[in-house]
């Protein structure tokens, strides 16, 4: 199973990857036709996809992240601790992670069914149905505390018991 999460995981991190690509040329393109002075209905689109991507991004990208300890977490309490308590510690905190990733995973699902619905719109330049937009945090959510769990009861701990930087 955590093969198969793991397979979604990269290639949401992926599309996360292409959609960043897609943000910086549509930038470029906006800029640069405003220099030229070619703007019109078109580039206030750029805007809103760039707005709604911002958060598809960070939704997709999180959970790959998260099982490669790519995200920001401070070890410097963690390397304070005795060796012994260290991977006790990373267990409990990696539970903690999960069951707030699981309590947004419940109410931004809540969020979604409601846009759902009650047919809400996220009104920009172009109109976008609600639960479109939120509908990537209850995956996202989900996916980061699937990985978290790896660490609960996993082999490997979140923590390296070592402060500073690891790369």
């Amino acid at each position: 199973m955590m093969r198969l999460i793991d397979r979604i995981c990269d290639l949401l991190a992926i599309l996360a990857g292409i959609y960043l690509v897609g943000i910086m040329f549509g930038i470029v393109i906006s800029a640069l036709a405003r220099t030229l002075n070619l703007s019109g209905s078109w580039s206030s689109h750029i805007f809103t996809f760039t707005e709604f991507g911002l958060l598809y991004i960070v939704m997709a990208a999180s959970p790959w992240l998260v099982r490669h300890r790519g995200h920001v977490f401070i070890e410097l309490l963690s390397a304070a601790l005795p060796r012994r308590m260290q991977r006790s510690y990373s267990r409990a905190i990696s539970a903690l992670c999960v069951v707030i990733c699981l309590t947004l995973v419940w109410y931004t699902w809540g969020a979604t069914a409601r846009a759902w619905r009650f047919g809400d719109a996220e009104m920009r330049s172009l109109d976008m149905p609600k639960y479109l937009l939120l509908g990537a945090m209850p995956i996202g959510f989900g996916l980061m505390a699937a990985q978290f769990l790896r660490f609960v009861f996993g082999p490997v701990t979140m923590h390296t018991g070592e402060a500073g930087v690891h790369e």
